[in-house]
């Protein structure tokens, strides 16, 4: 029986994509720039790997690089959308 996350996942991927836009010559591409497939985590296996942390340590909060402000914000976005939905 699978976990009401793995059969959401499921569900999602059993929809159709919109291939109107889609020259028949990359049909066969389309699952790798698939939307629907790109917000589906994979299965989890026992082998899963984790990052063990110190204890009493904290991950450092900050940016790698130099960015624009603006694009700051959407990184920023971007990474809360994506810890919201489990995804990191």
């Amino acid at each position: 029986m699978l976990c009401d996350l793995c059969e959401a996942n499921f569900a999602k991927l059993a929809k159709t994509p919109n291939l109107s836009n889609v020259s028949p010559k990359y049909y066969k591409f389309v699952d790798v720039f698939s939307k629907t497939k790109a917000e589906v985590l994979a299965p989890h296996y026992p082998y899963d790997l984790q990052i063990n942390l110190e204890e009493g340590t904290q991950p450092l909060v900050s940016f790698i690089y130099f960015l624009l402000a603006s694009k700051q914000e959407v990184l920023k976005t971007f990474i809360e959308k994506k810890l919201n939905t489990s995804f990191i």
